[in-house]
């Protein structure tokens, strides 16, 4: 038989614990309701906590991931955009000289057409040395990227190593200019690049050149119009223009001593290409197929920005597919049930209340003693 006491009070102690307890379910209902989170501090899930944070460390980086590749696709795009322009240049100059190479134009005529020619050479060459990306020059051969042969890299997922990485091959970002699309060689070298009877020759040992020019050009005859030199190939055929009178010289000379940069602008070069080549049919006859080289050598770097732009979209894709994966999984550890939460609330929002009322009663249950006094 419980007894009637009056320094202690057990149901007022009973109902004070069960209303705390109430008050504190509530509350952290209510905590849950309004930032939508199971768990808001480690105490509320200590394991589900730590990996949580893990989870969220991987969106972050994915999402970091993801903005790489969308900048990789843009600086595909805009090189894209450029080579178009190039190619479109490249086909008109084509044109021209197909004309050219027909015989039936007069002086003035030949002179119009080297004179657009040269414009269109003169503005792909100013194309490809404005063009940029993020202070990355993509199509004048200056960037790191090209000549250290090391290409751009696009971190596309949130991981170390090398399988982490899209490597944009070192040739997207090859010179794209006239000089080095028409004038090359072999060995990739440009006009730029010859060495004239006596010069050292810093690609072979730095020895001295006794036999002329002698440097395997594709274009031997072309150059030695231009240069109004003579050179000899290694298989003893020879290219003498120099007798016919023509003094065009390119001012624009390969300076071994200065790391081999040139001495001069550009310039003289598509001068003295357009001199040389447009001056009679069979010079723009001879002409053609080192466009039609060029254009082919636009057409294999488009395709390959395309190649490149399919293997990064697809990059985009999986990572939203990892990414979705892991917001899944974390919420499902970390994300508050509503429908449960807001039943919670109101339940011990009614205990709570229930508990007051018998709590107010219990704390009057002493005064009936005064009734046996």
């Amino acid at each position: 038989m419980a007894s009637i006491t009056i320094n202690t009070n057990l149901a007022s102690l009973t109902a004070q614990r069960n209303l705390s307890a109430a008050t504190s379910g509530m509350n952290t209902a209510m905590e849950r309701l309004s930032t939508g989170f199971r768990i808001n501090s480690g105490a509320d899930d200590a394991a589900g906590s730590a990996v949580s944070t893990l989870m969220e460390a991987q969106i972050s980086g994915y999402d970091v991931a993801e903005s790489n590749t969308t900048m990789g696709l843009s600086l595909l795009d805009t090189a894209e955009g450029v080579l178009d322009i190039v190619g479109d240049y490249l086909q008109r100059i084509r044109d021209l000289t197909e004309q050219a190479a027909n015989g039936t134009y007069g002086t003035s005529s030949m002179q119009a057409i080297r004179t657009e020619v040269q414009q269109r050479m003169l503005e792909i060459n100013r194309l490809c040395q404005v063009i940029d990306f993020n202070g990355i020059k993509l199509l004048d051969g200056t960037s790191s990227a090209y000549i250290n042969g090391t290409g751009v890299n696009l971190q596309v997922s949130n991981n170390s190593g090398i399988e982490n990485i899209i490597n944009l091959d070192s040739s997207l970002f090859a010179s794209a200019t006239c000089t080095a699309l028409f004038v090359t060689n072999e060995t990739g070298r440009t006009a730029d690049n010859w060495y004239l009877r006596g010069q050292s020759d810093p690609t072979n040992g730095g020895t001295q050149n006794a036999e002329g020019v002698d440097i395997n050009y594709e274009t031997p005859a072309l150059l030695a119009r231009i240069t109004g030199k003579s050179i000899e190939l290694s298989n003893g055929t020879k290219y003498d223009y120099s007798k016919l009178g023509y003094t065009a010289i390119l001012e624009t000379q390969y300076d071994p001593e200065n790391d081999g940069s040139v001495t001069d602008g550009i310039c003289s070069n598509i001068t003295a290409l357009c001199d040389a080549v447009y001056t009679d049919d069979s010079t723009a006859r001879e002409f053609l197929q080192f466009i039609d080289e060029a254009i082919e050598n636009v057409s294999d770097r488009r395709t390959l920005i395309g190649a490149y732009m399919n293997r990064v979209e697809s990059a985009v894709d999986a990572i939203s597919v990892q990414k979705e994966n892991i917001v899944s999984a974390n919420s499902a550890i970390k994300d508050a049930d509503i429908a449960e939460e807001s039943s919670n609330y109101i339940k011990y929002q009614i205990l709570q209340q229930s508990t007051a009322t018998l709590l107010s009663t219990a704390n009057q249950t002493p005064s009936i003693a005064l009734n046996l006094i």
